[in-house]
């Protein structure tokens, strides 16, 4: 008994390590949200007022580009570890999932458009979000897809497993570039409307150019129809976080600490999810997961939910001073969100763990299946989360 005691101690103490390890890119990802969540907070009523299209896409737009490039960060990683990609930038299977980031980013945008304009109901101005989307879309997927072969080959070469890095560092750094671009083709569209059109057609011609420069293979090929018949499903998911933030965001507004708290909250739920569940599609791919209950996985769960305490109680102090700075209102600790959140979260890495397994089983590569579903589903429960306790302070 003694002996199993000093092994589970010794087992906990490595995964604290570890975790210790990820956790500075847990709060580069917590920083970077609050950078998101300060544009938010500050174009938000605009938004909710002139553009309510795009609240309903919102919350997908930011999930499905962390499913995107999070599952691409996924596939680097077991490729890294197999062998079969080099740890270089110039790597041909970089330039190539780039490309096929942005060809899997479009389709989604197109649905949850569709979505929007039938919720809120206004053609004319779901016209003008659509040409915003899609042109922030493209300039963005290109700035996501190299961010994420850095976030991944960085760490690999310097002895650090890139799933426990990566993955919360690439939904962060979508959450981080979506809202700022989404603002900055508003306010382009509305005061340089030149300027604007000229960005929409370079977008199509950068899309149309990569288009004829890039080939894929069979597997390849199947590998596209498995992820976009996935992130097409998830999008329409994804559309049930969006119309929750639509019906509510005078709520969220009114709290005035969540409508600049609100992406870090989808990005870091996301990230541990994500976290869990590229670690477990790794120890699946080199068939260290034998049992529904593995003990390794359920120890990093322990751990990281442990963790998730500290991240709840440093983004509310980061949210009083970025509201303070932005808004130039005053608000205070949140009491049940800080008790709360790690809740969420721990609902959130037990999903990203048994969705790797099943989808394993099911004879679908849990790099592909697994993140863009936790993600997902995170920004669901994250955003039901984010009303229920709204309401309480409200």
């Amino acid at each position: 008994m003694k002996n199993l005691q000093v092994v589970l101690w010794r087992e906990l103490s490595e995964k604290f390590r570890e975790a210790l390890i990820a956790l500075p890119a847990l709060i580069v990802c917590l920083i970077l949200d609050f950078f998101a969540g300060a544009f938010l907070g500050r174009f938000f009523e605009k938004i909710m007022l002139s553009y309510p299209v795009i609240f309903v896409i919102l919350p997908g737009l930011m999930g499905l580009r962390g499913n995107i490039f999070g599952a691409m960060a996924s596939r680097f990683t077991t490729m890294l570890h197999l062998g079969e990609m080099e740890p270089k930038l110039r790597d041909k299977n970089v330039v190539k999932n780039i490309f096929l980031g942005i060809l899997l980013s479009v389709l989604p945008v197109v649905v949850l458009w569709i979505v929007g304009v039938i919720k809120v109901g206004n053609v004319a101005s779901g016209v003008i979000v659509l040409l915003i989307v899609l042109t922030s879309t493209i300039f963005v997927s290109l700035i996501m897809g190299y961010a994420t072969a850095i976030a991944t080959v960085l760490p690999f070469k310097r002895g650090i497993d890139p799933d426990t890095v990566a993955a919360p560092l690439v939904t962060s750094a979508g959450d981080l570039v979506t809202i700022p671009f989404l603002v900055l083709f508003i306010l382009l569209h509305e005061d340089l409307p030149r300027l604007f059109d000229i960005l929409v057609l370079l977008a199509v011609f950068l899309l149309l150019v990569m288009g004829f420069r890039t080939k894929f293979e069979s597997e390849e090929k199947r590998m596209i129809r498995e992820i976009l018949g996935i992130i097409g499903a998830l999008a329409l998911l994804s559309s049930i976080s969006g119309g929750l933030l639509e019906s509510y965001s005078e709520i969220i507004y009114a709290s005035v600490v969540f409508s600049v708290m609100y992406p870090a909250i989808l990005g870091t739920a996301g990230s541990y999810g994500s976290i869990i569940g590229a670690k477990t599609s790794t120890k699946l791919h080199l068939g260290e997961i034998e049992s529904v209950l593995n003990r390794d996985s359920l120890l990093d769960i322990f751990v990281y939910f442990v963790t998730s305490f500290f991240i709840a109680i440093l983004m509310n102090v980061v949210a009083i001073g970025v509201v303070k700075v932005s808004l130039g209102k005053n608000v205070g600790l949140v009491f049940p969100f800080i008790i709360l959140y790690p809740f969420l979260v721990l609902f959130n890495m037990f999903i990203g763990y048994f969705f790797a397994i099943i989808f394993d089983r099911l004879g679908l590569d849990p790099d592909n299946a697994t993140v863009p579903t936790i993600t997902t589903l995170a920004d669901i429960f994250s955003t039901l989360f984010t009303v229920g306790v709204a309401y309480l302070i409200v």
